[in-house]
């Protein structure tokens, strides 16, 4: 299983957070949220990491900050291709695997609400809900085609499960894992009035 890490070494004179998160290019309408988190103080270094296996996930949506933020109510292993179902048991909104999406499918996963509620659905990997479709009604369906594109960002303020758009207050930066490199580091140092950044790339 692979792993993944990104390290960040903050070379300026303040705290700053710095969130992973994912976008995925071929599927519309989704919300990237935070997905991991380190905050790292003036002179500070510290970092995330990742495994890639997938995860599908039912969030609460709530507007507690100006974009909202997702809270995780479950999380299931996954493999890619596969469909489920949100279902309404035992009082709550829950997911049930259904069976493999047919051939042609192998990079998605589909996810079906049957709950008779409105649904907020989602994938991510290591645990976690990395991408979510809001307010999907129930006899209606979210499909992902899990192609992710991992981006950095700082904040001075952001939790798990925000919302991350036009909140990067540095960045954001593309990572860009190439074939046999694993580990990145960030770098961000203060010249004058702006904050620099850098990434370097190695090993593990």
């Amino acid at each position: 299983m692979d792993k993944y890490y990104v390290n960040f070494d903050n070379n300026t004179d303040r705290t700053w957070s710095l969130a992973v998160y994912q976008t995925l290019p071929s599927s519309i309408g989704l919300d990237s949220v935070a997905w991991k988190l380190s905050t790292v103080p003036r002179s500070g270094s510290s970092g995330v990491f990742w495994e890639v296996s997938y995860n599908v996930a039912l969030a609460s949506y709530r507007q507690d900050t100006p974009l909202g933020v997702y809270y995780s109510s479950q999380a299931l292993d996954t493999h890619l291709g596969y469909e489920w179902d949100i279902v309404y048991r035992d009082g709550v909104q829950q997911l049930e695997l259904v069976e493999a999406l047919p051939v042609g499918l192998d990079d998605h996963i589909l996810i079906n609400n049957k709950s008779g509620l409105e649904a907020n659905p989602g994938i991510g990997m290591s645990g976690t809900g990395s991408v979510f479709k809001r307010n999907v009604l129930s006899n209606s369906s979210a499909q992902f085609k899990v192609t992710p594109t991992y981006w950095v960002g700082l904040f001075r303020d952001v939790q798990l499960g925000e919302v991350i758009s036009s909140n990067v207050e540095v960045g954001p930066i593309k990572l860009a894992f190439a074939e046999g490199s694993n580990v990145a580091t960030v770098t961000a140092v203060r010249l004058g009035d702006s904050i620099e950044y850098s990434t370097k790339y190695s090993r593990s």
